[in-house]
């Protein structure tokens, strides 16, 4: 039976485990346990194998939304365990194993993680869900040139951030096509498949290569992929991640389908205490399965909505309403933060002639954004 009050996941994990009810799913030291791992596919496939993951979605509410996918069974619990990283983190993958597929994990926190929201009394908040464009390539010459004036040290001995971003960035390009050009009929397949995706239609000048090249050795050099990426359910952080990769999936409710994009699951709403919030943050991540792709090319960042669910994106004040905010096109390759734009704007901020350039791109999921509301304020935002 459903209890009226959702459990916390990972103390109601831990119960499973000491129970011993579940096939499979057992310690193995004092802190390791396994958790049973058998493809949906695989013809052996029986309810006992699934047995964990159906008593998650009961305990969480989730049974009434897919009452008999296993598949989504297996999602939730997946998903609500990758993202308690302060409790758990898997040691092994044995989910391959054809004989006794299984993941071990360890418990490396038994306290609470994370404390209630308190109440809110002004959630009300109007929820949004509802051919493709090609952009040239970057002016990537143009960018290095630029970088190369900013003489950002004091120190003429020492090479500039910007000539190490530069010869970075440079090298990368130079890596990025000399692989597709050596490798291209060993990789045809992967980049036709690629170019068959109607909604990226990606561009020679934007490849990049399958294993981006390793960072320059230096505290200063960063890497041209390095992303942050944090998620935001009101004022709670529920996930902050880095990661470097020229592909992102932001994805909820499915197995991530993109190719070679890594994957990042919202979390799920367990840990929230706000009944009002989690019933309309629930509603917005229902209408989020693929999601959003993010994309890292030489003339900037990019995104891609691929749901329903309406997107806004903004890299502005966001206590500052737009009169014209910025609504993500479904299936479409949008342009979310410029290289070549970022660059002449910092050479600006070096002769005192502007503030920071902006760097942080926020993007509000299924809520009108900015709209002058305080950002804590919103449901779900991406950092």
């Amino acid at each position: 039976m459903q209890s009226s009050h959702k459990p916390l996941f990972a103390n109601w994990l831990i119960e499973q485990v000491e129970t011993g009810n579940y096939p499979g799913l057992s310690y193995i030291s004092t802190n390791l346990f396994r958790v049973p791992w058998k493809h949906n596919s695989r013809k052996d496939c029986n309810d006992e194998d699934c047995k964990i993951f159906r008593a998650w979605a009961v305990a969480s509410g989730k049974i009434h939304e897919f009452p008999n996918d296993k598949a989504k069974w297996k999602t939730n619990f997946r998903c609500a365990l990758k993202n308690l990283n302060k409790r758990f983190r898997m040691t092994k993958d044995n989910s391959k194993n054809s004989d006794d597929p299984h993941k071990i994990y360890e418990i490396i926190n038994r306290e609470a993680a994370y404390q209630p929201s308190p109440p809110e009394e002004d959630m009300v908040p109007v929820i949004y869900s509802s051919p493709t464009e090609s952009y040239p390539p970057g002016h990537e010459q143009n960018i290095l040139e630029q970088l190369m004036t900013l003489d950002l040290l004091d120190d003429p001995c020492q090479q500039t951030v910007g000539e190490q971003w530069a010869e970075s960035y440079g090298q990368q390009s130079a890596i990025g096509l000399g692989v597709y050009a050596t490798n291209q009929q060993a990789t045809g397949e992967t980049m036709h498949a690629m170019q068959t995706q109607p909604q990226l239609q990606p561009q020679p000048q934007a490849y990049y290569p399958v294993n981006p090249p390793p960072v320059l050795d230096s505290g200063l050099q960063p890497s041209l992929f390095d992303l942050e990426i944090s998620v935001h359910y009101r004022k709670v952080e529920m996930l902050k991640t880095q990661v470097s990769w020229p592909r992102i999936q932001l994805h909820y409710g499915n197995e991530a389908t993109e190719l070679q994009a890594r994957p990042i699951c919202f979390p799920p709403t367990d840990t929230l205490r706000d009944h009002k919030q989690v019933e309309f943050t629930n509603r917005i991540l229902s209408s989020i399965q693929r999601g959003l792709l993010l994309e890292v090319r030489e003339s900037g960042l990019y995104a891609c909505r691929q749901d329903r669910c309406h997107v806004f994106a903004s890299t502005a004040d966001p206590s500052q309403a737009s009169p014209d905010p910025q609504k993500l096109p479904q299936n479409t390759l949008v342009e979310l933060l410029s290289f070549e734009k970022f660059v002449k704007e910092l050479k600006e901020f070096k002769e005192n002639r502007r503030g920071s350039p902006e760097y942080v791109v926020n993007m509000c999921f299924g809520e009108k954004f900015p709209d002058g509301k305080p950002l804590e304020k919103k449901l779900i935002v991406v950092k």
